[in-house]
């Protein structure tokens, strides 16, 4: 009578030992997703002053229009040059600004300084020292990478009440949409203003604009003058004046680029003037 006990008590015994290796189970799963957490937790812990500084970065970018973070190596300003170099229609500005992602007004002063260091070792017949710049390339850990760099508009953080046209749904624009437009819009007129100055140093530092008092002395065949005749409604400028040139002998003559320059340089900048909040 034993043996169909003994043989009832054997199902009995490994139905308790597979719920005990399963609860097992459970207990290292739950251990598992703990040590988990804890691995996850410690993790974002650490890195609390890594994202700290991102934010910063950041809200740096929008509270200072135009803040500048990035750190472009010098081998890479080469690289870009000798680009530039061999195919100017390909790497445009335009082009190198998106692929480097730099602001276009760096690029120009990027092709300029190499340009005016290749004329410089034409000069000496040697290259130059580039030891400092061979020295922060191999340590770019000190410096951030250049890959934030944007124009962000600084809008007035007050009311705009406006009377709304009969029928308006009540839809707005989005305020992020309107922001980019507006900084897409002030990053064009900064880039048309700095490489007009840009221009005009390149012919200062040519030799060609004139600054020193014995180049404002009298000719020997006297003085030309810049005569703006006035247009049909009275107005200069745009309201349909033009501007010539009167020679000694009492002819005159177009503006030539230099004086075009001068001109440009001249006429008053028709709006807001661009700065940096909170400094």
């Amino acid at each position: 009578m034993a043996r169909p006990s003994a043989a009832r008590s054997l199902p009995r015994a490994r139905s308790e030992s597979k719920a005990v290796v399963r609860a097992m189970d459970e207990e290292d799963e739950i251990l598992g997703a703990v040590e988990k957490d804890n691995r996850e937790n410690k993790a974002f812990v650490d890195g609390w002053e890594d994202r700290m500084m991102k934010t910063y970065q950041l809200l740096k970018q929008v509270r200072e229009p135009g803040a500048r973070v990035a750190y472009l190596k010098d081998s890479e300003k080469a690289e870009m040059y000798r680009l530039h170099k061999e195919n100017p229609e390909a790497y445009t500005v335009e082009r190198l600004a998106n692929d480097y992602r730099i602001m276009r007004q760096r690029v120009h002063a990027i092709l300029w300084l190499k340009e005016m260091e290749e004329e410089e070792e034409k000069k000496l017949g040697r290259p130059l020292d580039d030891s400092v710049e061979i020295l922060l390339d191999n340590f770019p850990e000190f410096f951030n990478s250049h890959d934030t760099e944007f124009h962000v508009a600084s809008l007035p953080y007050k009311p705009d009440f406006k009377v709304m046209p009969e029928g308006w749904d009540g839809t707005t624009r989005d305020p992020d949409e309107v922001l980019y437009e507006i900084s897409m819009k002030e990053d064009q007129m900064l880039y048309e203003e700095f490489v007009q100055r840009l221009n005009f140093n390149k012919k200062k530092v040519a030799g060609e604009v004139k600054c020193h008092k014995y180049s404002r002395r009298r000719p020997s065949e006297g003085w030309s003058f810049t005569i703006e005749k006035m247009g049909p409604r009275g107005k200069r400028g745009g309201g349909g004046g033009w501007k010539f040139v009167s020679l000694p002998d009492g002819s005159s003559r177009e503006l030539n680029d230099m004086e075009k320059m001068y001109v440009k340089r001249e006429t008053p900048k028709r709006r807001r003037r661009i700065i940096a909040p909170f400094k």
